[in-house]
C-alpha cells in the first residue's frame, strides 16, 4: 500500500446512513408489538388461609428462663413485655405459656384496672384458651366454656 491510496480514502466522502422516518420507525414498532405473545389474563385465585407458624422447639433453659422473666413482667403489670415472651414459649407447643397468654387478653381475669394502656381482647383471649386446651391445657377448656357464657 502506498501513501496515495491512504490519502486518497481519506479524501473519499463516506455517506451518513440514513435517519429512518417516523412512519418506519412506528411501522417497526407496531410490528414488533404484534409479534410478541400476548399476556396471559391473571384468573383470580381463591385467597388460601395462611398456614400455621412453623413450631419451633426451644429447650427446657430458655422455655423456663422465658416463663420466670414473663412473670415478673406481669407482676409489675407491664403486659404488653410479657405477651412478647409468652407468644414465643407458646409458639413451641407451651400449653402453660399459652393458657397464660390468654390471660393476658381475657376481660375477667383483666377486670377495669387499665395496666399500661392494655385492654383486654375476648376474641384473642379465646384463641389462645384453644390453642392452650389442643396442647392439653384442663384450665384452659374450663376458662373457655366461662368465656363463652
Amino acid at each position: 500500500m502506498t501513501n496515495t491510496m491512504l490519502a486518497s480514502g481519506d479524501a473519499q466522502d463516506i455517506a451518513a446512513p440514513a435517519t429512518p422516518s417516523r412512519e418506519a420507525i412506528a411501522t417497526a414498532y407496531q410490528s414488533a408489538l404484534q409479534a410478541q405473545a400476548p399476556a396471559p389474563v391473571p384468573t383470580q385465585v381463591a385467597a388460601q388461609p395462611a398456614p400455621p407458624p412453623p413450631a419451633k422447639s426451644l429447650d427446657a433453659d430458655t422455655l423456663a428462663g422465658l416463663m420466670a422473666r414473663a412473670k415478673s413482667l406481669m407482676t409489675i403489670g407491664d403486659i404488653a413485655a410479657a405477651r412478647l415472651l409468652l407468644e414465643r414459649a407458646a409458639n413451641a407447643q407451651d400449653a402453660t405459656a399459652a393458657f397464660l397468654l390468654a390471660q393476658t387478653y381475657d376481660p375477667a381475669v383483666l377486670g377495669t384496672k387499665d395496666t399500661r394502656s392494655i385492654t383486654a381482647d375476648a376474641g384473642a383471649a379465646r384463641d389462645w384458651y384453644q390453642r392452650a386446651a389442643s396442647l392439653g391445657s384442663a384450665e384452659a377448656r374450663r376458662r373457655l366454656t366461662q368465656l363463652s357464657n
